[in-house]
């Protein structure tokens, strides 16, 4: 989130005494939550970095996939919110938001042009029977919103917090939910992976017997790589979301295994055989450059003596670059391309005895 952004968000914090909440997701990743005051600010999140940060803060912060069960009606004096990249979450946020809000209270939300908040003002404004035009502030706009009486239905969310089956494998059904990336489908960078899995379990003497998914989403390559083999399987995601569907998952195919939450497997401190990973790298054509280098490393370091690592990306990601920093005990190869994307090997090499 821009600094612009967070300094309204913390001016307009600073009007109100009463209980507030600050609603966070990845557009908040990388920003100082210092500017906000912590003493009647809780802050709910769905993303474990965040929560761990904002705790560090001394904020009151909850982990959990946008779950507002636990607050009464009307607890609220104010919500403040930088609206999410997917229209589903953020119709869900403010339809909660009223519910949560007092009567004559507000919820702040902000964002840019591209980020839709226009509409959702719109939408908001409507649904809380106020309506109110975002105003411009330098690259972004903000809105203030009042809660007053109306009737007027909720927005359509598509039931946000409910798992429903996505797709099948091997007759089973997969579960998964809205606030995924590509949560009712098969990317297609995971399933160019997974038609490779029977090639990667080759390059291992024997099979692996423990494999770790980072950035599991609800747990695609986990499902398929336990078709092929039997082994102890640990995965884990930064999304609360992620995590509910892929625990459930697993339990629906029995996988022996476990899902934590974590960011980059920074709280994990095993090792394993082999390790299966398609991370967020790029956003269009754009890559973020630290965060492959924390998926590489990640992996790398998570890797026992002679386990291998197989990576999926866009042809254009320059994962052989960020693995070639290991390459004292790494062998790096591409293994296959498309037209679209590389499965990328990384092995970790033995540790010498001499």
């Amino acid at each position: 989130m821009p600094d612009t952004l967070l300094q309204f968000l913390a001016q307009q914090a600073q009007l109100v005494s009463g209980p507030q909440l600050m609603i966070a997701d990845e557009n908040l990743k990388g920003t100082s939550l210092q500017a906000l005051p912590t003493d009647n600010i809780a802050l709910i999140t769905n993303r474990f970095d965040l929560n761990e940060q904002a705790i560090s803060a001394g904020f009151n912060s909850m982990f959990n996939d946008f779950d507002f069960s636990g607050f009464a009606d009307n607890h609220f004096e104010q919500i403040l919110y930088r609206v999410s990249k997917e229209k589903l979450v953020t119709h869900h946020i403010i339809n909660n938001a009223r519910r949560l809000i007092k009567p004559g209270g507000t919820l702040i939300l902000v964002g840019k042009k591209n980020d839709g908040i226009k509409a959702y003002t719109d939408k908001a404004g409507h649904y809380f029977g106020c309506k109110v035009k975002p105003k411009k502030q330098g690259s972004a706009y903000i809105a203030v919103i009042q809660k007053q009486t109306t009737e007027t239905p909720t927005l359509n969310d598509v039931n946000y917090p409910k798992l429903r089956s996505c797709l099948e494998i091997n007759n089973n059904h997969v579960l998964s939910k809205p606030g995924l990336f590509g949560w009712n489908k098969i990317d297609q960078g995971s399933a160019f992976l997974a038609d490779h899995l029977p090639d990667f379990f080759q390059y291992f003497q024997s099979k692996p017997k423990s494999i770790l998914d980072l950035g599991c989403g609800y747990g695609y390559l986990s499902l398929m790589a336990s078709t092929y083999i039997n082994a102890k399987f640990i995965a884990t995601d930064n999304n609360a979301a992620a995590i509910a569907a892929c625990s459930k998952n697993f339990l629906a195919f029995g996988i022996d295994g476990e899902v934590i939450a974590g960011n980059c497997a920074q709280n994990i401190n095993q090792r394993f055989d082999a390790v299966l990973c398609n991370p967020p790298f790029h956003s269009g054509f754009g890559t973020d450059s630290q965060l492959t280098q924390q998926f590489v490393t990640s992996s790398y370091e998570h890797l026992n003596p002679g386990g291998k690592a197989l990576f999926v990306a866009n042809r254009f990601v320059p994962i052989e670059s960020c693995a070639g920093k290991h390459t004292k005990l790494a062998n790096i190869e591409k293994i296959a391309e498309n037209k679209s994307f590389k499965l990328v090997l990384v092995s970790r090499g033995e540790v010498s005895r001499s």
